[in-house]
């Protein structure tokens, strides 16, 4: 084998991203359940998957970015079943995830309220154009001031 096909081949496929479930395996019908996808690099788009339906992509829209949260819910008996993730980096998807098999049961199941550690709540692309919008209007509150200290001082004169 050539070096140039031995790197063709290493490029067939990006490594497997983790996944996890938040509050855990077993959800109690009616609650909601995350999934927690984690690529070892940054990527362009996640996918979720139940067998091999696509339930849902994330778009990532922040640079660095490693992680894509999918939030299910509320659930029911359709919503069990084995779930995995995979991910895109340019034109390149990588091998999916280990299965997860969730459980939704009809009674409530006890779990801990701590969250998962590593796991931060993912800001939408609706917070960052609030955030926007202040800083927008704070931008004009202080252009305003300069303004009227500048007219001021051009009075005075």
């Amino acid at each position: 084998m050539s070096l140039h096909s031995a790197t063709v081949v290493a490029l067939e496929s990006l490594p497997s991203p983790s996944i996890l479930a938040d509050p855990g395996l077993e959800i109690p019908q009616g609650h909601s359940v995350k999934f927690v996808c984690t690529s070892p690099s940054e990527y362009d788009t996640f996918r979720l998957k139940k067998g091999s339906t696509r339930i849902m992509d994330v778009e990532n829209v922040l640079p660095y970015k490693k992680q894509a949260i999918f939030q299910i819910g509320p659930v029911n008996e359709d919503t069990a079943g084995s779930y995995q993730c995979l991910y895109q980096k340019e034109s390149m998807w990588s091998q999916c995830s280990e299965t997860l098999e969730l459980k939704v049961t009809s009674e409530d199941v006890p779990h801990t309220s701590d969250p998962v550690p590593g796991v931060t709540s993912a800001p939408t692309l609706q917070s960052y154009k609030v955030w926007n919008g202040v800083c927008m209007a704070l931008a004009g509150v202080v252009f305003l001031v300069l303004g009227a200290i500048i007219g001021e001082a051009w009075y005075n004169q």
